[in-house]
């Protein structure tokens, strides 16, 4: 669970359970906090991390360095949406080709929030409080 809180003038302000804390911005150039579309991408990121990582130690492979990158394409139609993720996954250590894109195609579907994201969640949005 996370929770968002903002109060009259101060930030947008995202908390998890454990108590960490980061903010969220309306514009992509602050440089105090992420936008909702760079958290999206975050998640998505650090979810085919996390995935091609667990791959990597099960197989016992040496992973040297792995970079994710993940732009969107925003839908020009309505309702307001991403449209389109373009994942580009660069991963650096002893390891061929073929070995790298069974990793990704692995990572991709054990990848909750990648599928979530394909696959659509419904969204239950209650009113609470006074």
């Amino acid at each position: 669970m996370v929770i968002l809180t903002k109060t009259e003038n101060g930030p947008f302000q995202i908390e998890n359970e454990q108590g960490f804390a980061i903010n969220g911005v309306t514009s992509k150039d602050a440089t105090d906090g992420l936008t909702p579309f760079q958290l999206v991408c975050s998640s998505l990121s650090l979810c085919m991390a996390i995935s091609i990582e667990a791959l990597v130690q099960r197989d016992e492979l040496k992973l040297d360095e792995m970079v994710i990158k993940v732009k969107t394409k925003k839908a020009d139609d309505s309702p307001s949406r991403i449209e389109r993720f373009t994942i580009d996954v660069n991963l650096q250590g002893e390891f061929d080709e073929k070995t790298k894109q069974k990793l990704v195609k692995s990572a991709k579907r054990a990848c909750t929030i990648g599928n979530t994201i394909e696959q659509g969640a419904q969204m239950e949005i209650n009113v609470v409080g006074s």
